[in-house]
This record gives structure tokens, sequence and C-alpha cells, in this order.
């Protein structure tokens, strides 16, 4: 009897912690495409919600921006309408911190109506829970050479 009382507990706290789980990673896959049209659409007040107040990021320029200060002045957030897209490839929770990784793809305007070749990348971008509210920490991202 306490076997069998002790394996339906078991299994029944498995099912809520899987489902927890898979909440959380759809919530992220959502912040982070609800980021990507932040930045294609120049949102700075969406964008300092979905960042923390301490948001670092190693930049593919080999510059280290930090929120508040020059993340908002960064070319990206300057430039004439971009195509930006991003595809988020794995999530892996620990906790109340995140991190997602994927790929992504930058098409800038070039000078003229030229437009400058794809630039693609690999990312990771790391969540923690702030609050009760999912925040991003930390970024960072890479041009994959040709």
């Amino acid at each position: 009897m306490k076997r069998t009382l002790f394996t339906a507990i078991f299994l029944f706290s498995a099912y809520f912690l899987i489902a927890q789980v898979r909440d959380t990673e759809s919530e992220i896959r959502n912040l982070e495409q609800l980021e990507v049209q932040a930045v294609l659409n120049k949102d700075t007040v969406m964008l300092l919600k979905l960042w923390a107040k301490d948001y670092v990021v190693n930049a593919p320029d080999n510059m280290v921006n930090f929120a508040g200060r020059n993340t908002l002045d960064r070319p990206v957030l300057k430039r004439p309408r971009i195509s930006f897209t991003r595809s988020v490839e794995h999530v892996i929770i620990q906790g109340d911190v995140v991190l997602a990784m994927g790929s992504e793809t930058v098409v800038a305007p070039g000078a003229g109506s030229q437009t400058q070749q794809p630039v693609k990348r690999r990312y990771t971008n790391i969540w923690m829970k702030q609050e009760g509210t999912w925040k991003l920490i930390g970024r960072h991202a890479n041009v994959i050479c040709p």
C-alpha cells in the first residue's frame, strides 16, 4: 500500500514538474520573439521592460554593452528598417535561470537602395526570474564565419 501511494505521489509530482517546464519553455520562446519585434519596431519601452536593469551584452562587434548606458544607443536601434529573424533551438531551464540558444539572421540596409548581405549569428540569451517576471540579464552573439 505504501509503495503504491509513493508511486502515485511521485507520478503526480512528475506530471506537474513536466508541465511547469513546458510552460516556462513556451513563455521564454514567446519572450524571445517579443524582443525581436521590439528591436524591429525600435520599441525601447518594451526593450527596457524585457531587459534587467543590469542587462549586459557581449556583442558581435567585440563590444560589451550595459542596459541603461549604451545598449539603447546600438546602431541596430538607430538604422532604418532592418530584417531580423531569430530561431530558438534550445531552451535549458535551471530553476530561475533559463538559457535560450539558437541562430539569428540580420539584414541591414546598405547605401542607397542596396541591401547588405545577410549576417548569420549564433546567440545565447540568459533569462532570470526577477520579482515574478522573466528578465533578460545577459546575451552573447557572434557572427558565423562564411
